[in-house]
């Protein structure tokens, strides 16, 4: 899977969880904490929703290393 499919993958996801966020504005790699405005809930509930869909784990140390969509994609691809 390329990077434009796991991103547009990873939009689904988190439309699911932030429904009110236009995810087709979210550049791929805007920060989805500081620039998108995800709390840790909505991020933590990101990354299970992601590994749930899927089926990455990614472990809390690692949570700066999916911090955008285009991180998360690579570290998919990674993993």
């Amino acid at each position: 899977m390329s990077d434009a499919e796991t991103i547009a993958r990873l939009r689904t996801i988190l439309g699911g969880i932030a429904p009110d966020l236009d995810v087709a504005t979210v550049a791929p790699d805007d920060d989805l904490r500081n620039d998108i405005g995800l709390d840790s809930m909505d991020f933590l509930n990101f990354v299970i929703a992601a590994h749930e869909q899927l089926g990455v784990t990614v472990p809390e140390a690692d949570y700066g290393k999916v911090s955008s969509l285009l991180k998360f994609a690579r570290y998919i691809a990674a993993h």
